[in-house]
Formats: C-alpha cells, structure tokens, sequence
C-alpha cells in the first residue's frame, strides 16, 4: 500500500515542521493523530486477517514482530543521544535521564503527565526526546489491543458488533479529553495521555473492519474511482486546511478538532489503501514511499536533531539551519534503516545467535561493516550509560504544567507585591541556576516574598545596578538592572535580582503618551528609555502580571506613585480572577487596573472576557500584549486585542509593536534587559488614563 507511505511522509514532515516553529504550519503537531489513525488501522488489520488464516492470534509472535520493528532503532538512538548530552551538553542529562528511562519502557507519555511537564511551554534546557510521548502511546496500544482483540473475536466474532465497540470505545475515549480538558489552561494533560488519545488509534481500528485491505480489488467501476478519489483529495485537504489554520491552544482542537481530523485521517486512509485510488498512487510516488518507509527512523530523530543544534533557543531559527537539521535526520534514518532495521527485521540477532550457538559463526566471517557498527554501538551504550549512572533524574527543566509551575522567565514561582504606599518590596530570590523545573519533580521553592502596606522592606539594589551580574544569571539569561531601579519616596523595593521576562504583542503605536486608535504604545524604540514619563499621582492603580512586570516594578513605583503591584513569575491568566477578588476585598483594587499576563501560555477568550466582566466598574483596564518567542505568542496578542476591542474600558498596550526590532531582549528573545524594563514602565505610565 504505498498510498500509506506516502501519508506518513505528510505526517512525519507535519510534525517536523511544527517543532521548527514554521509560522504556516501551527497544526504541525496533527501529524501525530494521522499515524495514531494509520497505526490503528494497520495493526488491526494484520490482526484479523491473522484470525481469518488461523483462528487464533499468535500474541507472542505479535509482541516479538513489534520489538523486532520498534525497539532496536531507538535503542540506538537512546544511546547516541544520551553519548552525545553526556559529552557535549551535560547540563540537559539531568532531564534527559528520566525521559530516557520511561521512554525505553514506553511510558513516557505517563512520566510526563505525572510530573506535570508540558509539551508546549518549554523553556530553559529542553529534552531532546521530548518526542517519544506519542511511541508510549501506540506502544501501550500494541500491549493491550491484542488481547481486547481476541477475547472479543471470540465473543463477537461478526464485524457489526466488534465495528460498533470499537467506535463505542473511541466515542468513551473523544468524552474523556472533553470532559478533562479545561479551556484556557495548558492542554498537555489530555494531549499525552493514552486514555485521551486512543480515539485516534480506535477509529482507525474500527476502519479496517469495515474496509479490510484484503478485500479491496483494483478492479472498480468508473463512477466508484471518481468517488474514492474525490473522498481522498477532500480529506487530505481537510487535513492540510486544519494543519495550516490551528494550533495547540485552539479551543476547537480538544473538544471536538481531534476528532474530526482522526475522521479526516481515517478517510484519507480508506481512499489511499485501495489499489484502484489514483490518489493513492500520486501520494505513493517513489520519493514519497522512500520518505515514508524511512518515517519511523525520521520521526525519532529529527526532535534530538533540531534540539541539539539549536543554541539559542525558539530565536536560533533559520532557513538554511532547518534544511540542515530535516537533511540530518534524514540522513540518520536512512542509515538507521539500512544497517539497524531491516537487517534485525529480517533475523539478523537470531541467525547469528543460532549460528554462534552452534559454532559456525567465525571472527573472519563477520564482515567489516558489522565490526564497525558493533563498535561504534557498543562505544555508544558504553558512554551513555556512564552519563545515566553520574547523573540524578530530574522532572523536567521544561515548563510545567499549572500556574504553580515556572514560567518563561526561566525560575521557579515568585510573587512580589509592592505596597500602594510605594515603599515595599519583596525579597525574591530565584533559582540561580535558570533550570526550571515541573511540579513533583526537584526544585527550590523560593516561596512567596511580599510586604504588606505600610511595611517598608530593605532596600535592595541589585548587583548590576553595582555593575555587576551574577555568573548564574548570566548563565540562565536573566540580566540585572543596569542602574539603580528608581524608587518610589527614595525607598526603593524591588527583588534582589529582577529577573526580565520577554512580551509579544502587536499594535501600531503613537506618540509616547498617546494611543493609536485602541492601541497604546510607542514604537519610537529605545530612545523612550532616556524620556521617562511626568510622574502621575493621585491616581489609584493596580497592576497583575509575571516577571516582566516584576521588572517593571521599580520604575512604576517611580511613575505612578503608590501603585499596587501583584507579579509573580510563570503566573497564568487563570490566576487572575482570583487575585482581583483578593485586591478587591483588601481594598487594593485601584480604579485603573493593568493586566500583564500571557507570557507563560495562552489563555481562552471567554477567560479573558470574565476577567474583563469582573472589571466592569473600574474606570480603565490597560492590556499590555507579549513579545515571547513561542507558539502562543500571536494566539495571546490576538485574544487580548479583540478583549481591548469589545470592552469600553479596555485599552491594549502594544508591547509587541512597540519593542519590535529593539535589543530589549536577552539572546533568548524571551527575558528583558532593563533599558526594556524601563520602556515598559513608561509605556505602561503613559496608557493609565489615557482614553481610547
């Protein structure tokens, strides 16, 4: 069926893309739906046909025949990994080894969600195989769905009943994610978990009883050739429109949008499947088909690939640097198939057991080609394992799940408040060694570190406004105030180290103190920081955000005199409705109210919309956009502009437009330095009070 190679080529290279954050496919992550789809068809359909000849199912020959085709390529490519963090990366090994670890026994996915590691807020070191979820997923599958298979073979053996299990389970499966997902929140959860994708495989499974490819003759009518072919290019373009149009935070994909496409997929298999589909044959085109054998081995690799060449993260992005990095993982699994793959496919390690066993395998019978790959294996294995064993697991340092967890800004959960009375600060010492780390697994907890009103805390200059920085914070991208931050009453109050955080939004902007349309900003670039805004007083102000507000903090309090900030690092904007009704019953709740928030991860409409709801009776609500190097990015400016747009007392701040071209940013393009700390003091100044 080369039709079905041809598919997996669209999906490895969907998947591919999606992880080289190419802006014109955001739906690159479907691709995994579409093998989950394939996988389910095709191992069901192997199973029945098995149950036709014989009528029984080998199970163990089964298990064995996956192995044979699953496991040696990525052993291999477990240790070359692992060899290469050890020498050449080992600050990744501590979270390289759990991975490894889980990934090598197939529950990766489990690992994941039970440390609460996101797949789409990485920040800090990231796992090179943090691809491996969806292997766990099929793998648990092929454990599990031959057993289901044979007792219900034997006790409904007629397609129609086992047809509508299978679709019974799928729907059970497709409630599962919708009843757990919870909109606006990191969607991780019912992204890794086999419970919540098995629908995928299960409709695929469910197709092969109805469509078995061993009934499908090329010898059709006309009519029926136009129909599977118009059914093939609808679904595969169906396929393509949800790749090109969505993305990960899209509040259709959970719901219902998975669904749909493993529908689409399913399809889309049916027509390419049938030998008498001229769809089938233009898809299964030899390069096509090459891609597509070779899928498994391009899909394994391509993410440690694109992970280890990439130094300066989501912004070390080029043309040239991708073709390299899709060339090299092409390259590695054509080597993988050739000399790894087919030769154990086809008994390679039991001939020569059997061989060696019985004494007719000789030194010199073992040609140069296979000393030279025992060695560089066993070299391999040997280095990897030394790495693993010198090494204590850790979680993850991608960002974890749940507004607990850290945040772009590279450091465990902060929160710092400073007093309407201007003259207080908190103490909030991160993390030095920029690691973030997921809820359950090692981290420092800095805890909370706030001064109430009217409780003066000791100043704290930090150690670059002595010009200085600490060689941690260099080394985890944070960088300190270049000059003492500016003090509200001469109290000045801040963390000891503000750590910057990146912004995205976009917005055209005005004159500084002015608004262009519903926009606030100034694209006038650097030269804002050396004009600091007229200080405005007597207005009653409360600002909510995450570190780039905290580094923000100072200058505000220089700004807008006795305003009342609430930032915490890795905050989410599911955290904000309840720190409104906290302010509000303290009586801090200002009549001109900031919101700074998505730089952590997106965030639903309606989420926003309730916030802005429950804000209804103050005089003005200031949306200040992000400027993050992350898939969320035009996902959040996009919410909060259309927020700004419906509601009379909202005004977006165009953070994004605004620090367009700047070198605001640390080389991760996500932290801020403090001549951008300070431009957003004063942009967020000039925006207070100022009407639409």
């Amino acid at each position: 069926m080369p039709g079905l190679d041809g598919l997996r080529t669209l999906a490895v290279f969907a998947v591919i893309l999606y992880h080289l954050n190419v802006g014109w496919a955001p739906g690159g992550l479907l691709g995994v739906s579409i093998f989950f789809v394939l996988s389910g068809y095709l191992i069901t359909d192997l199973l029945t046909a098995e149950w036709r000849r014989s009528g029984t199912l080998d199970l163990k020959q089964f298990w064995i025949r996956r192995c044979r085709r699953l496991l040696p390529a990525m052993i291999v490519m477990l240790a070359a990994v692992t060899a290469w963090v050890t020498l050449a990366r080992p600050s990744t090994m501590p979270v390289l080894k759990g991975d490894a670890i889980s990934s090598l026994f197939y529950v990766n996915n489990w690992y994941l969600i039970y440390h609460q590691v996101s797949y789409f807020e990485k920040f800090g070191p990231v796992s090179p195989l943090g691809h491996l979820w969806s292997l766990s997923v099929e793998e648990q599958f092929y454990v599990l769905w031959p057993l289901l298979m044979l007792i219900g073979l034997k006790l409904a053996p007629r397609r129609g009943k086992m047809f509508l299990f299978m679709l019974s389970a799928a729907a059970v499966s497709a409630l599962a994610m919708l009843v757990i997902y919870d909109p606006g929140t990191d969607p991780s959860r019912v992204y890794y978990g086999t419970d919540t994708r098995a629908f995928s495989l299960l409709i695929g499974a469910a197709l092969s009883i109805i469509w078995p490819s061993r009934k499908l003759s090329p010898r059709i009518d006309r009519f029926s050739r136009r129909l599977l072919d118009g059914i093939g290019i609808i679904s595969l373009a169906a396929i393509l429109v949800m790749i090109w149009t969505t993305n990960e935070y899209d509040a259709f994909l959970y719901p219902g949008g998975l669904v749909l496409l493993s529908l689409a997929a399913a399809a889309a298999v049916a027509v390419l499947a049938h030998p008498a589909s001229r769809v089938g044959r233009l898809i299964g085109c030899k390069p096509l088909r090459w891609l597509g054998v070779r899928s498994y081995g391009i899909y394994i690799w391509h993410y440690p690939v694109i992970i280890l060449t990439t130094t300066n993260g989501a912004g070390d992005v080029s043309v040239p640097k991708a073709v390299f990095q899709v060339a090299a993982s092409i390259a590695l699994a054509a080597l993988s198939y050739t000399l790894i793959e087919e030769p154990i496919r086809k008994g390679l390690l039991g001939k020569g057991w059997k061989k060696l066993r019985s004494g007719k395998l000789g030194v010199d019978q073992i040609p140069l080609k296979g000393w030279i790959t025992g060695a560089t294996l066993l070299l391999l294995v040997i280095i990897s394992c030394t790495g693993i064993a010198r090494t204590p697991a850790v979680a993850s340092t991608v960002q974890a799940l749940g507004p607990a967890a850290s945040g772009a800004d590279g450091s465990s959960p902060v929160s710092q408040e400073v007093s309407a009375a201007g003259d207080g600060t908190g103490n909030a010492d991160a993390p030095a060694s920029g690691q973030q780390t997921a809820k359950g697994g090692d981290h420092h907890d800095a805890g909370p570190a706030e001064t109430s009103a009217g409780s003066p805390a000791d100043v704290q200059t930090p150690p670059a406004a002595q010009g200085q920085q600490p060689a941690d914070d260099a080394a985890s991208g944070t960088t300190g105030q270049a000059e003492d931050p500016p003090s509200a009453g001469g109290k000045a109050t801040s963390s000891a180290n503000p750590v910057g955080v990146a912004g995205t939004t976009p917005a055209k902007s005005g004159e500084p103190g002015g608004s262009s349309g519903k926009a606030s900003g100034q694209g006038a670039g650097a030269a804002g920081t050396n004009a600091p805004p007229p200080v405005k007083r007597n207005l009653a102000v409360s600002a909510i955000g995450d570190s780039i507000l905290l580094d923000a903090a100072p200058y505000l309090q220089q700004y807008l005199p006795g305003i009342v900030v609430d930032a915490e690092i890795g905050r989410q904007m599911s955290e904000a409705p309840d720190i409104v009704e906290r302010l509000r019953s303290e009586g801090k709740l200002g009549d001109y109210v900031v919101i700074e928030l998505g730089t952590n991860g997106a965030f639903s409409s309606k989420q926003l919309s309730r916030l802005l709801d429950s804000l209804k009776d103050v005089r003005q609500v200031v949306l200040v956009n992000t400027r993050v190097p992350r898939n969320w990015e035009s996902t959040v400016n996009t919410a909060l502009r259309k927020a700004a747009d419906a509601h009379d007392n909202a005004t977006l701040l165009d953070w994004y437009e605004a620090s367009s071209g700047q070198s605001f940013f640390t080389p991760d393009g996500v932290h801020l330095k403090a001549d951008g700390a300070k431009l957003l003091a004063s942009l967020i100044t000039n925006a207070v009070g100022t009407k639409k």
